[in-house]
């Protein structure tokens, strides 16, 4: 499992999870981007993207230069990944 089809779930956690200049203004608490818009910001190196599966399931495939943060987790690391300065988007299947 390397793309679904599937829109992926972007948590800005105090960051925009857009790309215009008016969404990067104003944080955005959810929002859904379409697979082409993931790919393109992937592809640049615009995001960081977050696995929130088990780990088990992260070893079994994930998107390459994905970070693993169990779901159980993700609240610990919230500072961690607020430090990275980018657009998070995370991901469970």
């Amino acid at each position: 499992m390397i793309f679904g089809s599937r829109a992926l779930l972007a948590f800005a956690i105090g960051l925009a999870a857009a790309t215009s200049a008016a969404a990067q203004q104003a944080p955005v608490k959810d929002a859904r981007i379409s697979m082409e818009e993931f790919r393109a910001l992937h592809q640049q190196g615009a995001v960081v993207v977050v696995d929130v599966r088990d780990a088990e399931s992260y070893a079994e495939g994930h998107i390459p230069g994905a970070l693993s943060v169990p779901l159980d987790l993700l609240q610990k690391y919230v500072p961690k990944l607020k430090a990275l300065k980018k657009p998070i988007v995370t991901y469970c299947a």
